[in-house]
């Protein structure tokens, strides 16, 4: 037996946390860096946006500052240089929105880009890191990635403010030292509010989006089981749970809102009061005639300004202390359970425009004369641990081509996890698996079409016309065979729009018994080399679980090997092999 490995990964659980955060100020560096000629694009024209209405106030000086000695008509010419230095700087908004959206666009891109990847592509198994409902799977993907651009969005305002705020302070200071600091001062208070609310501030955003994940969810789930609400006359059931759920995050959201917005009104009210006390601390200068017109003109009009900064500041110490939540829910997507995974670059085509359309490259069918030829897979001291304790242990097992290996045991006995370790799908504490002699490390990546197909127990469709959700991507040219084999040819004429017909999300418009055989049909048309299948007949009537086992009787012995758990007497007949699980060990025979 050979020792080379193929694919290399850990069989272990990605790392995560249940709760915390992770540093959405790194976070949001590091997906500056992904396109940092946008961000600065945008941040050059905000920096323009800012800083213009001090010339404004120069302007407004020198006129001022003439007024008594100049003609009456001068004031005219005052408004109109006024009026274009405004238009001027709101023309400059218009190209720099254009900008910020497409940047915009690309933070929300990125973290969904790398997280998708990571759950689709990334070795080692994902069942950790799916997020528990569609409702929390939604509010990661949307919610928190729009929290994260959030992030690089507040910095543009904060570093165009800081840049205004600098120019206008050394002008205040030159006016008047001390107004100067007062209208500083409130940006150290805002400052401290921030960071006073930040733990709250993460707290209250990580329930809210809880919360919301529940409601969604719940959603989801009523209209993916409405059938049952109805046979089990649980209506009144589900309006009291949808309202209670409601109110649940009414209440979180609550919180969420009231302290983002406290902590924008108090850098509000600090402001003001700074620039009140600004201009108290100069009108002794004004009394004793130390300042003119214009001086006083100038520094109400840059003290303004500078008074813009600590609400910008309030807002980003929220969104920074929100985006911490983001941040580490999006890790817990993550295979390493790293927020920088998730914010690392990606390739995308947002500025040079879509690429022309190619074909899908789909996998090459197996080579069934070559050396990928499956010959034998082993399985030696398999062991695995889940949360409530070891599952199975010392499982050893050995497929020969043509097979069908049967696994059966009472309710409880491992056969289900058997299974789903083998493909990668949980992880396995121990134990050695090879293909043709040679050791897999990474299951989840080695165990996938075109070398084995898995039909799970409760199959998952697409809300897509049947062929699709059947096909995935894949060749049309075996989809013939496909349904003829699942059983599921006749079913066919009896459907509105035969294979155009939409399934509904989870296969709600389909019967029990048609979600399994399109499912089946779905392993089917990858024709692999392995099929693993799991209680196949679960919701089959006995003719056409006949039928269906039929076909695979015929199949198995030839270029497919089955591997099935089933307790069916016929099935196990049939079998070459029948592994009895018991307690998660094999039960000798």
């Amino acid at each position: 037996m050979t020792t080379t490995s193929i694919p290399t990964d850990t069989a272990g659980a990605a790392t995560s946390t249940a709760t915390g955060t992770a540093s959405s100020t790194r976070f949001a560096w590091r997906m500056l860096k992904a396109d940092p000629l946008a961000w600065l694009f945008s941040l050059s024209m905000w920096v323009v946006f800012f800083t213009m209405p001090i010339g404004s106030g120069l302007l407004i000086r020198s006129v001022v500052d003439r007024l008594p000695h100049a003609p009456g008509a001068s004031i005219w010419w005052f408004l109109v240089a006024l009026g274009a230095c405004e238009l001027a700087r709101w023309a400059i908004l218009l190209p720099a929105i254009i900008q910020w959206h497409g940047a915009f666009v690309l933070w929300h891109t990125i973290p969904r880009l790398n997280a998708l990847t990571s759950l689709v592509a990334d070795p080692g198994p994902v069942t950790g890191r799916l997020p528990g409902s569609p409702g929390e799977a939604v509010s990661r993907f949307r919610d928190d990635a729009r929290d994260l651009a959030l992030v690089l969005d507040v910095w543009l305002d904060l570093v165009a403010a800081f840049a205004a705020t600098g120019v206008g302070l050394v002008v205040l200071a030159v006016v008047s030292p001390v107004g100067a600091i007062a209208v500083a001062f409130p940006i150290v208070i805002v400052l401290g509010i921030g960071q006073s609310l930040g733990s709250r501030l993460r707290r209250w955003r990580l329930a809210e989006r809880q919360a919301t994940a529940r409601v969604t969810g719940f959603i989801g789930d009523v209209f993916g089981g409405i059938a049952a609400v109805k046979v089990g006359a649980a209506e009144a059931a589900v309006l009291d749970r949808f309202e209670r759920l409601g109110h649940d995050r009414a209440a979180a959201a609550r919180k969420d809102q009231v302290g983002t917005q406290l902590s924008q009104v108090l850098g509000g009210i600090t402001a003001n009061a700074g620039l009140g006390l600004a201009l108290l601390l100069v009108a002794p200068a004004v009394r004793r005639g130390d300042l003119d017109a214009g001086d006083i003109a100038l520094f109400t009009t840059y003290a303004t300004t500078v008074g813009g900064l600590p609400r910008i500041t309030a807002r980003w110490a929220a969104f920074q202390r929100q985006g911490d939540v983001s941040a580490a829910r999006f890790a817990r997507l993550m295979a390493d359970g790293d927020a920088d995974s998730a914010s690392q670059r990606v390739t995308t085509w947002l500025r040079t425009g879509p690429p022309v359309a190619e074909p899908i490259a789909l996998p090459a069918p197996p080579d069934r004369t070559g050396s990928d030829r499956f010959h034998q897979l082993t399985v030696r001291d398999l062991h695995v641990r889940l949360d409530d304790g070891e599952q199975l242990t010392g499982i050893d097992l050995t497929l020969v081509r043509g097979e069908l290996v049967v696994v059966t045991g009472p309710v409880g006995a491992g056969k289900s996890i058997l299974v789903r370790a083998l493909l990668g799908l949980i992880p396995r504490d121990a134990g050695t698996v090879t293909w043709n002699g040679t050791v897999v490390d990474d299951l989840s990546t080695w165990f996938v079409p075109p070398r084995v197909s898995y039909l799970p127990q409760v199959p998952r469709l697409f809300s897509e016309p049947l062929d699709d959700t059947i096909l995935l991507g894949s060749d049309r040219s075996g989809l013939e065979r496909a349904l003829r084999l699942a059983c599921l040819d006749d079913d066919l004429d009896e459907m509105p729009d035969g294979r155009a017909t939409l399934v509904g999300p989870k296969g709600v418009r389909l019967s029990g018994g048609q979600v399994q055989r399109a499912a089946a049909a779905r392993a089917f048309v990858r024709r692999p080399e392995l099929l693993v299948v799991d209680d196949l007949s679960s919701a089959l009537d006995v003719a056409t679980e006949t039928r269906l086992w039929d076909g695979l009787f015929d199949a198995a012995g030839g270029d497919l090997t089955v591997l099935a758990i089933s307790h069916r007497p016929r099935v196990l007949a049939r079998a070459d092999q029948v592994v009895e699980l018991r307690d998660g060990r094999i039960s000798p025979p």
